[in-house]
C-alpha cells in the first residue's frame, strides 16, 4: 500500500505512511498527489506517523503544498488510520502537529466517530497574525469585496476569520467571493481561513468555508471550532453547538478551561498503490 484516503464530511485527506512508502513530502509532490485531475485528489495530505516521545507525530499539508499547523479533521482522520493500520490499539492517545499536542479519542470505531481536543483558542491579533496594534479581534470592522463586514478572528491551530452574515444567505457563491477577498486582505499578514456564518439558534450554527490553502471546502473541523469559539465570545451560543456545513455536521464543545473539542464521523475511502510513473515522481527529491 502506498496511500490511504479518508474523508470527514467531504473534507478529504490522503494519508502517507513513511514506514511503508517512499513518498517525499516536498510541496510539488504534495500538490501532485492532491491534484484532482493529475493525482489522487484531496483537500490535503497527512504524513506520518513520525517519531515522538509520546504518542505520534504528523505533518499536515494543504492541497497547495503549504504546511498546515493543525487540521481538526486531519487529526481525527489520522487517529482512525492509526487504529485501523495497527499502529496502536488504544482508544485515546496524543498526536503532535506543528501547532502542538492534541488528545484524540476513537469514540466508536464501527461508526467512525472520533473526537479531538484542539487546545484553547485566542482572539488576540498578534496570535492571529493581524496588522496594526495589539487588540482583541472581536466585532472588528473590515472592508472586503466592496462591502463592510464585522468580523471576529480566532487562532486555533491556524488563523480564522469568522463573519456573521445577518440578513444574507451564506452560500458557496458568497464564500468564493467574500472568502477569497478576506483571505488575501492586507490586514492578515499570512492570509487567513474564512468562515461565513449563519446562527440558527443558540445550539446550532451553519457555515461556509474558504480556506487559505485549499479554497472553497465542503467541511473543516478547525473552521467549525473557530466558528463555535467566535459565536460563544459574541454571546450568541452556549458552550456546546452543532455546526452544519455543506458536507455534514459536527459537534463542538468548549470546556470550562477553554479547551475546544471536535467530534464527528470519519470514513475510509480507499487504499491503493501509485502507478509506476507517478510513484517514481512522488519518491523523488530531497528534504532540506
Amino acid at each position: 500500500m502506498d496511500f490511504a484516503k479518508y474523508e470527514a464530511l467531504g473534507n478529504d485527506y490522503i494519508v502517507i505512511d513513511p514506514s511503508i512508502t517512499g513518498f517525499v513530502p516536498l510541496p510539488e509532490n504534495v500538490r501532485l498527489a492532491c491534484d484532482r485531475h493529475h493525482g489522487l485528489g484531496g483537500d490535503g495530505l497527512l504524513y506520518g506517523p513520525l517519531p515522538a516521545e509520546e504518542g505520534f507525530r504528523l505533518l499536515t499539508f494543504n492541497a497547495d503544498g503549504s504546511e498546515c499547523p493543525q487540521s481538526g479533521n486531519g487529526l481525527r482522520i489520522f487517529a482512525r488510520y492509526l487504529r485501523e493500520s495497527g499502529h496502536t490499539d488504544a482508544d485515546a492517545f496524543t498526536l503532535h502537529s506543528s501547532a502542538g499536542p492534541a488528545t484524540v479519542r476513537v469514540v466508536d470505531l464501527d461508526s467512525g466517530t472520533v473526537s479531538a481536543a484542539l487546545g484553547t483558542a485566542s482572539l488576540d491579533s498578534r496570535a492571529v497574525g493581524a496588522a496594526g496594534p495589539a487588540r482583541t479581534l472581536l466585532r472588528e470592522p473590515l472592508l472586503a469585496a466592496g462591502e463592510p463586514w464585522e468580523v471576529t478572528c480566532v487562532q486555533l491551530g491556524g488563523p480564522h476569520c469568522v463573519i456573521p452574515v445577518a440578513g444574507r444567505i451564506a452560500d458557496e457563491a458568497l464564500a468564493r467571493t467574500v472568502g477569497a477577498a478576506v483571505r488575501d486582505h492586507a490586514m492578515f499578514l499570512d492570509r487567513i481561513n474564512v468562515e461565513l456564518l449563519d446562527v440558527i439558534d443558540r445550539e446550532t450554527l451553519r457555515i461556509e468555508i474558504f480556506e487559505r490553502g485549499a479554497g472553497y471546502t465542503l467541511a473543516s473541523g478547525s473552521s467549525a471550532c473557530a466558528a463555535a469559539v467566535a459565536t460563544h465570545a459574541l454571546g450568541l451560543t452556549g458552550s456546546r453547538v452543532t455546526v452544519r456545513m455543506p458536507g455534514g455536521e459536527v459537534e463542538v464543545g468548549i470546556g470550562e478551561d477553554g479547551t475546544v473539542t471536535l467530534t464527528g464521523v470519519v470514513r475510509p475511502v480507499l487504499r491503493g498503490r501509485w502507478a509506476a510513473g507517478i510513484g517514481q515522481r512522488l519518491a523523488e527529491g530531497a528534504l532540506a
